[in-house]
C-alpha cells in the first residue's frame, strides 16, 4: 500500500505542477503574444531574431535562406506572372462588363428619347389641334366675306385644313366669297 500511497502522492504533485504553474505559464505566454501582436510588435520576427544568435541555429538559416533566395526568385518572378495574368483577365473582364453597360446606357437612352419624343408629340399635337381648332370656330363666328378675305391670304394648305374641319354651310358660305380661282384650288386640294 505505500507504494501506492507514494505513487498517488508523485502522480499529486505531478498534477498540481500541472495544474498550478505549467498551465497558468502556457496561458500568459499565449496572452502575451498576442497583446504584443495588437501592439504593433512582430512577434514571430523577434523570435526568429533571438533564435537566430544561437550558433547552430544560425548555420543552417545561411544554407537555407540561400536556398530559399534562389527560389524565392524563381518563384516571385512565376507568381508575378501569374499575378500578371489575372490582372489582365480582370482588365478585360471589366472592359467587357463596361462596353455591356455603355450598351445598356444608350439603348436605355435612346428609350427615354422616344417616349420624351412621344410624349412632346402627343402634347404638341393636342395644342395644335386646340389652336385649329379655334381658329375654325373665330372663322365660322366671323362674317362669310371676312372669314373669306382671310381664307384667301393664308396659304393654300392652311386654308384647306381650316376649310376641312369647318361644318359644311359655313364652308359653302365662306367660298362662295372668295374668287372663282382660288376656291377652285381648294376644292381641288380638299378633295385629294
Amino acid at each position: 500500500m505505500s507504494k501506492n500511497i507514494q505513487k498517488e502522492k508523485g502522480q499529486s504533485k505531478f498534477q498540481i505542477f500541472f495544474m498550478v504553474i505549467l498551465i497558468p505559464a502556457i496561458f500568459a505566454v499565449i496572452l502575451a503574444v498576442v497583446l504584443l501582436y495588437y501592439l504593433g510588435f512582430n512577434v514571430g520576427e523577434t523570435f526568429q531574431q533571438a533564435a537566430s544568435m544561437l550558433p547552430f541555429i544560425e548555420e543552417q538559416q545561411e544554407e537555407g535562406d540561400e536556398e530559399a533566395v534562389q527560389l524565392t526568385d524563381e518563384e516571385n518572378i512565376a507568381q508575378l506572372e501569374h499575378e500578371n495574368q489575372s490582372y489582365i483577365q480582370q482588365i478585360q473582364q471589366l472592359e467587357n462588363e463596361l462596353e455591356e453597360k455603355d450598351s445598356e446606357l444608350e439603348s436605355l437612352q435612346e428609350q427615354l428619347f422616344e417616349i420624351d419624343s412621344d410624349d412632346i408629340s402627343g402634347e404638341e399635337s393636342e395644342e395644335v389641334t386646340a389652336d385649329i381648332n379655334d381658329i375654325v370656330k373665330t372663322l365660322e363666328d366671323m362674317t362669310a366675306s371676312k372669314a373669306a378675305d382671310i381664307i384667301s391670304e393664308l396659304p393654300q394648305d392652311e386654308a384647306v385644313t381650316y376649310l376641312r374641319m369647318m361644318r359644311v354651310t359655313n364652308r359653302s358660305n365662306i367660298l362662295s366669297r372668295v374668287e372663282p380661282e382660288t376656291a377652285a384650288e381648294l376644292l381641288t386640294q380638299m378633295s385629294n
